[in-house]
């Protein structure tokens, strides 16, 4: 096991009278080599979370081992862990700061005290995994980049660090379609080629469930869901009581249903649900033909 949370709960400005609990008692295990969706309504601990697995947060009450590392207990262990756990949040492009893409990925190299050489060797394989050249993007300005290079850039910064874990807060929210496909393109291939676990934070019931394995469902500050997102998004009725929207193709495909239509409700994107209705199309067709 990679990652197993069990029993954990935050509250933000505890002991005072505006305390609010964000988690209560989360259970979750994630094994090596996973892709895991994450998704939750507005205020449903999603974010919070995700912080407690590089240590950003310690637990009070709770437990958190990642790799091993048990963050309550082994705190001198927490640079270590952080190396391990790539947190990307929501608008990376905020956490970039230097003057040009190549010193911006060697940001960190630099700092775990690295030897020029192999900073150069990291820069370099950061950029080629997320898809950018580096004899083009390396001396770049970062003010000449566009949003989704931005984003490219600031994965690459994480992905410098040698991680074994990504984790990825809603990182296409705000881009232009162009700019979203090619995110996930990138998460996609860091997963496939890097041999990374990821942990994908998102609104967007459509990226998601185009992209991961497996999905966890928080409400309330606890897991009440978890599965494939062919198991998780059928559960409409649930998805609804938690205040989640639904996918539109299951949706459509549901409405068409409750019409008569002979067709599977658990279509995960447009082209499955292209492909059920054309064959409901050849079973009409096919059945006019007989009579």
């Amino acid at each position: 096991m990679l990652i197993k949370v069990r029993g954990l709960e935050h509250s933000y400005m505890e002991g005072t009278p505006f305390e609010n609990q964000v988690l209560y008692g989360v259970d979750l295990d994630i094994e090596e080599g996973e892709m895991v969706g994450l998704i939750g309504p507005t205020q449903s601990g999603k974010s919070t979370l995700i912080q407690y697995l590089n240590g950003l947060f310690i637990p009070k009450i709770g437990e958190v081992v990642v790799d091993g590392i048990d963050v309550r207990e082994q705190r001198s262990r927490l640079r270590k862990l952080r190396q391990k756990v790539g947190l990307v949040f929501q608008y990376p492009e905020h956490q970039l700061f230097e003057e040009t893409v190549g010193k911006d990925v060697a940001f960190g190299p630099k700092n775990l005290g690295l030897p020029e050489d192999e900073v150069r060797r990291r820069v370099d394989s950061a950029l080629e995994a997320v898809g950018l050249d580096p004899e083009v993007f390396r001396d770049r300005y970062i003010f000449a980049l566009s949003g989704g290079q931005k984003r490219r850039v600031a994965i690459a910064g994480v992905l410098a660090l040698n991680p074994r874990v990504m984790i990825f807060d809603d990182p296409t929210a705000g881009l232009d379609p162009r700019g979203r496909e090619e995110i996930l393109a990138t998460i996609k291939k860091l997963h496939s080629e890097q041999d990374l676990t990821v942990i994908f934070v998102s609104n967007s019931l459509e990226d998601i469930a185009r992209l991961v394995d497996r999905l966890i469902v928080l409400a309330q500050g606890k897991v009440i869901m978890s599965g494939t997102p062919r198991e998780v998004f059928s559960q409409v009725k649930k998805m609804r009581e938690i205040g989640m929207g639904i996918l539109q193709t299951v949706d459509v495909m549901s409405r068409l249903r409750d019409r008569g239509w002979d067709v599977a409700t658990t279509a995960l994107t447009v082209e499955e649900a292209c492909d059920e209705i054309l064959a409901c199309f050849r079973k009409k067709a096919s059945g006019e033909g007989r009579e």
